[in-house]
């Protein structure tokens, strides 16, 4: 029972029961999922869409560049739908003008290649500044370069350094009268890493001057570029208060549909610092062919949208609009804010059981003022030793959980590098060890190259939040999980406000001051790390196996052998000796079943996969499937495309390959579809003569993930059974999870992961790696029921390098055979 002394979170419900019911019904597609990704790509409602689909169902809509009824129907809606855009934004066609872009990544682009950083083109000396927060998305990064091309001077401030110059009394700094350059200063309205909201009060003070002492240049004039794409999803931008001159914004952020479709507001007093270049379909009044002369219209965004633009897009853009103004800005502000202080606050509390915390949390303020603080809640979790638990591992179990995160940088370099206390050096370093951006190198050398990212959007719920803690506590936590105030929490809050918070500025902002006390702090808990994982490593049989490198290497026998025909279906156990191929062993993933829209189905998306049985009978020429409460159906071995019911050719991708199979025809597809539950399912078979490579020294795959061969190490799984504490875990069924072609038994437990050659009777085979292990061994092979073992004792003991088994590649192209009871050699 927990403790009822231990301080507990409040949550506040922002929503009436009639929104929230609303809102229940309208999202009833995702009641068995989490999403908590909305800062990537906010969800679209099931009204949203059935409103849009009347729509284009029951309307005739036509190129609005030609000219008729249907034409003019069409330009109408678009212009209305500009009307409609700037009144969201409480503005008007007098004083701001839309251009439709594909994304806000497109809005910025044009931007950086249009701007007039010079007022006189004769006049180079004086190009003006580029000046960008070092918080900001890689799009307006991306600026630069185009930018620098100009000989414009590009400036980066830091995040203290802007705060500072900002919250200076004298930050204003009148223009003179003379003003040779023109300047643009780029910033977003809300960090995507950690949620701040930084003062739209800003607009003015740079359009006033207040960075021409920074650049040393008083005879610049400066505009103001706002990022709003994080910001205006889930809070009111008024652009009657605040007047940037540029704002970028993407409306699937905003409402979930459609997407590719984003949107430059330009002021109109600003709009003559755009010089445009090229020009399309459209564009122009006049030109002549055979001269380079054209004339472009008059209006701004007619001259800047290139082609016919995507008319059915923007029209279905006010069905998403109806939903934001059916609930109000306001109301999801603080609706989102309101969860994301719960969660802060939660994590916050949440420690191990021997009082160590679970979560370090990246922010900024005290995420506790909806004015300073967004729907985002960064953090990477902790184990009860002090070592960080990599993102990877945290999105694996939220799998299971049917939680949607994002983790990793979120696309802002500057924000991730700065809360992770990293150097210019260290993230150079780390890329030369393996990360990218995007990519899976979650930690190196014991530390975070990223985070995990939740963000909520307009329908998330109050059950989102507990799903996500309950997951964090269950697979994460070393029980049983105590909540408290850190003993820092108090005094840090208190110094917070006293020195470091401006209430001037109207924000809570942490500085640099700040963040060098935490990367101290977090150096120092690094260090204690370390001796912690000496002791631990010192103390654990495992980790002085894994490190052994003299450990004496038996041989071993091949104990079981299996096959998957279907790729993600159940495993066909071979009793007596099997052949070999160029692929891998016959028959194995040589089958995998598509959807309707051509992509591979695994267990990932639907575990029942792990119920369809293959069995094969090589004597009679088939491979029978069978499922529960299904009669068996028959699919041909024969190799001949043309004996099959249709041999019609299908493409799809198996980990990022193209893949080419014949169809196995529409009885087998019926049984499938009917046997699963999915509609128009199909079957198809590896075309030989279609198989993509990688390079020519690269062996042939069947529609295996990575390798030939995955091998499995009995007395490896053995250990790993001893140490799953879960009763409901069907220990005797655990070797089956992890999908082993080879079993070995006689072998000590993890030597495999020492070998680099294995022969097996004539066969030689090369070690190409381990298995790195995913969500998908939490699923019961035989039952079908998804559980978090073993992956979090995997990941626990592993140090989150969730790697079991080893991939196997065959020396020899030449066929092959083996045979369950061989021995197998170490060399």
């Amino acid at each position: 029972m927990e403790n009822t002394t231990e301080p507990a979170a409040s949550y506040t419900s922002v929503y009436d029961e009639q929104i929230a019911k609303r809102l229940e019904n309208d999202f009833s597609r995702i009641r068995e999922e989490c999403y908590l990704d909305h800062a990537g790509a906010t969800l679209y409602s099931d009204v949203q869409i059935k409103n849009v689909a009347s729509d284009l169902h029951n309307s005739l809509y036509a190129n609005p560049h030609s000219i008729g009824t249907a034409s003019n129907v069409t330009q109408d809606l678009i212009e209305r739908t500009r009307y409609l855009i700037l009144d969201h934004f409480h503005t008007s066609c007098e004083e701001y003008s839309v251009i439709f872009t594909s994304g806000a990544t497109a809005s910025l682009k044009i931007i950086a290649d249009t701007f007039l950083f010079l007022k006189d083109e004769k006049n180079i000396s004086h190009s003006g500044h580029f000046v960008y927060t070092q918080d900001n998305h890689t799009s307006v990064l991306g600026m630069r370069e185009p930018v620098a091309k100009k000989g414009v001077k590009v400036t980066c401030l830091s995040h203290s350094s802007a705060f500072k110059i900002f919250n200076s009394p004298s930050k204003s700094s009148s223009s003179l009268s003379q003003e040779d350059s023109n300047s643009l200063f780029a910033y977003p309205a809300q960090c995507n890493f950690s949620g701040l909201k930084y003062p739209l009060t800003w607009i003015n003070d740079v359009q006033n001057g207040a960075l021409s002492n920074v650049v040393s240049d008083k005879s610049t004039k400066w505009y103001v570029l706002l990022d709003a794409a994080a910001f205006v999803s889930t809070n009111k931008l008024d652009l009657s208060i605040f007047k940037p001159d540029f704002v970028c914004l993407s409306f699937y952020k905003m409402f979930g549909y459609p997407t590719g479709i984003g949107a430059l507001l330009v002021k109109n007093s600003s709009a003559h610092v755009l010089k445009k270049t090229y020009y399309g379909g459209g564009t122009i009044d006049v030109a002549l062919s055979s001269e380079v002369f054209h004339v472009k219209r008059k209006n701004l965004h007619q001259r800047f949208e290139d082609g016919t633009i995507p008319f059915l897009s923007i029209i279905s853009l006010r069905h998403g609009f109806d939903i934001l103004s059916s609930i109000t800005m306001e109301k999801i502000s603080k609706h989102v804010f309101s969860l994301a202080n719960f969660l802060h606050k939660s994590l916050s509390i949440l420690h191990h059981s021997n009082g160590e915390p679970v979560a370090r949390l990246y922010s900024d303020t005290a995420c506790d003022n909806p004015d300073t603080q967004g729907g985002i809640v960064t953090f990477n979790l902790i184990r009860s030793n002090g070592e960080y638990i990599g993102y990877m591992e945290v999105l694996h179990m939220a799998a299971l959980f049917k939680i949607h995160l994002r983790t990793g940088c979120f696309c802002n370099p500057g924000a991730c590098q700065r809360h992770l206390a990293l150097s210019n050096k260290e993230v150079l370093e780390n890329y030369e060890a393996g990360y990218v951006c995007g990519g899976a190198a979650d930690l190196i050398n014991g530390r975070p190259t990223g985070a995990v990212r939740v963000s909520f959007g307009y329908m998330s719920t109050i059950k989102d939040v507990q799903t996500l803690l309950l997951m964090i506590e269950e697979s994460f936590v070393d029980g049983p999980a105590i909540r408290k105030i850190p003993d820092w929490w108090s005094d840090h809050k208190t110094a917070l406000y006293k020195k470091y918070y401006k209430h001037d500025a109207g924000t809570k902002v942490v500085t640099n001051d700040v963040m060098n006390n935490n990367a101290n702090r977090i150096t120092n808990k690094l260090q204690n790390v370390k001796d912690s994982v000496a002791r631990f490593i010192n103390d654990n049989q495992f980790f002085k196996l894994l490190m052994d490198t003299s450990a004496h290497k038996k041989r071993c026998i091949l104990d079981q052998l299996y096959i998957y025909p279907i790729k993600s279906c159940a495993a066909y156990k071979i009793t007596g000796s099997w052949n070999l191929n160029c692929k891998g062993l016959q028959y194995d993933r040589e089958w995998m079943i598509i959807t309707s829209s051509g992509s591979c189905l695994t267990q990932k998306q639907h575990i029942d996969l792990c119920l369809v049985k293959p069995v094969i009978f090589k004597d009679k020429g088939i491979m029978q499937l069978n499922y529960p409460g299904m009669p068996a159906i028959d699919v041909p071995l024969n190799d001949n495309s043309t004996n099959n019911v249709e041999g019609s050719l299908c493409q799809s991708r198996v980990c990022g390959h193209k893949v080419e199979g014949t169809d196995c025809g529409s009885d087998i597809s019926e049984w499938l579809s009917l046997a699963i539950g999915l509609p128009n399912l199909r079957l198809i078979r590896q075309s030989d003569s279609n198989i993509e490579k990688k390079a020519s020294n690269t062996p042939e795959l069947s529609f295996s993930s990575q390798a030939q061969y995955l091998l499995i190490n009995k007395a490896s799984v053995q250990w790993l059974t001893d140490q799953v504490s879960d009763i409901e875990v069907q220990k005797d069924t655990i070797i089956d999870r992890f999908r082993g072609n080879m079993i070995l038994s006689g072998c000590e437990s993890f030597e495999e992961t020492e070998w680099k050659r294995i022969n097996i009777g004539k066969n030689c085979f090369l070690v190409t790696g381990p298995c790195t292990r995913c969500q998908m061994i939490c699923i019961d092979q035989t039952t079908g029921i998804k559980t978090v073992e073993p992956l979090r004792t995997l990941a626990e003991k592993f140090h989150g390098k969730m790697r079991f088994g080893i991939y196997l590649i065959k020396e020899s192209t030449e066929d092959g055979v083996v045979t369950v009871g061989d021995t197998v050699y170490i060399s």
